[in-house]
């Protein structure tokens, strides 16, 4: 009996404190959510009806538009209104090659630009309604960027030229040169042969 009293105790205790850490978690969340909140734009009264009136009128507009369309088609004998939808799905696949075509004269720009090792992410200001003009487009964009580079580069090079050191002969002693760690000894060696067989002597 004792166990069974041992056993409730301390499933009480595991679940008040499955509990607490839950209530701890969700305090930080909603103190989380706070700050979160406070970081974001707000928005007055008045920007809200704003927001919610042109929202409303692009729907209605959408509305009027199906209805108009709806009407007109309700209009139309059985033959017509196919004719209309069939334009209707015509225009919309158009629309939707145009932007296959796009893509896909985008991504050949891009091949070819990469083939020329210029930078792809000037590919979309150089598509054009077709192949030849964009190719065009890329070769005088290679020399306008091959321009920019010479001269980006001419400017870096233009500084002043490093001057030499005006003391190169430098006098030591046998004293200082044994101060020398050996890695010195050995720079001073190759630098100074000279001086270093009549320090040596």
């Amino acid at each position: 009996m004792e166990d069974n009293t041992n056993l409730n105790t301390n499933t009480e205790t595991t679940e008040s404190s499955a509990v607490d850490s839950k209530t701890q978690e969700t305090t930080k969340t909603d103190v989380a959510t706070e700050t979160k909140e406070n970081n974001e734009k707000t928005f007055s009264q008045e920007d809200i009806e704003k927001i919610i009136s042109k929202r409303l009128e692009r729907e209605r507009k959408k509305a009027e538009a199906e209805k108009l369309e709806a009407e007109k088609l309700a209009k139309m004998s059985e033959a017509e209104r196919q004719q209309a939808l069939f334009d209707k799905e015509k225009a919309k696949f158009e629309e939707e090659r145009k932007q296959y075509q796009r893509e896909k004269m985008e991504l050949e720009i891009i091949k070819q630009m990469n083939s020329k090792g210029l930078p792809t992410e000037f590919a979309s200001y150089l598509i054009a309604n077709d192949a030849e003009t964009a190719l065009d487009n890329i070769k005088t964009f290679e020399a306008e960027w091959q321009k920019a580079i010479e001269k980006a580069v001419n400017e870096k090079l233009k500084g002043n030229t490093p001057k030499a050191g005006s003391n190169t002969n430098i006098t030591i002693t046998r004293e200082d040169f044994l101060k020398m760690n050996f890695s010195e000894q050995n720079k001073f060696a190759n630098e100074n042969p000279e001086q270093y067989k009549q320090i040596m002597k």
